[in-house]
């Protein structure tokens, strides 16, 4: 089994979906998947209700991403983002991700 960490920087909603797809794929084929949103593309998830919807549909539940709570209070779209991602600190989700052997790779 692989682990992945998907690490989402993007605000282009193309590459937004590129990844959503990707982890949601691995994750089916019953690989380990973290998916973060971090920066830029914790806006573009926050503003627009289709990649929300996606987010939402791709990972329910106990799976939803993560995205960092420090860029959601500096963007002031924490209320909005916590509606579709648990927000935490991302460094250190990513170093505690890679000491678990996830491998990151970024859109």
């Amino acid at each position: 089994m692989v682990k992945l960490l998907t690490i989402v920087v993007s605000q282009e909603p193309e590459k937004i979906n590129l990844a959503i797809g990707f982890s949601k794929r691995q994750k089916d084929k019953g690989h380990e998947v973290r998916l973060l949103f971090f920066g830029p593309s914790e806006s573009a998830i926050a503003d627009n209700p289709e990649l929300a919807k996606q987010v939402a549909e791709s990972f329910p539940g106990a799976e939803r991403p993560k995205a960092c709570v420090f860029v959601a209070e500096r963007a002031n779209i924490k209320e909005k983002l916590s509606k579709m991602a648990d927000l935490l600190p991302a460094g250190e989700f990513i170093t505690d991700s890679i000491e678990k052997g996830y491998t990151p790779i970024t859109f």
